[in-house]
């Protein structure tokens, strides 16, 4: 299956280690945000923002499974479940968790797309991988 993992950016460190949980299954992270640097201010790197979010929301789209790690704080995190639901309602895919101890932050994780979970096991379990 094809992964994409959305979260804030200070949590890219838990990220990567679900993507390398991840492929040590056999599956695929469509896109690896954790590999982009740092890009604030957007206006100096207008570029470089441009290319990480065409590839940021292309992975929230088209992966198969979209996994979201809560947290009290993010942004960007946002337009990508928004991508996600959007793409969940228009094509059945993909399926998409939110993750972690702050799964009643938005009104959108009880979109009926969204499945909330505690710990990312709990989504493994769910998928059966």
């Amino acid at each position: 299956m094809k992964f994409y993992i959305a979260s804030r950016f200070g949590l890219k460190e838990e990220v990567r280690v679900l993507y390398k949980t991840l492929e040590d299954k056999g599956h695929e992270i469509i896109a690896d945000w954790t590999q982009h640097k740092t890009v604030k201010p957007y206006a100096d790197n207008k570029e470089i923002s441009r290319e990480y979010a065409m590839e940021d929301i292309n992975g929230a789209m088209n992966c198969d499974v979209f996994i979201l790690i809560s947290d009290e704080a993010g942004t960007g995190m946002y337009t990508e479940l928004g991508a996600a639901i959007a793409h969940n309602i228009k094509f059945g895919t993909p399926k998409i968790y939110v993750v972690g101890e702050h799964i009643d932050r938005s009104m959108f994780y009880y979109h009926p797309s969204v499945k909330q979970m505690h710990a990312p096991e709990e989504v493994f379990e769910d998928l059966k991988i």
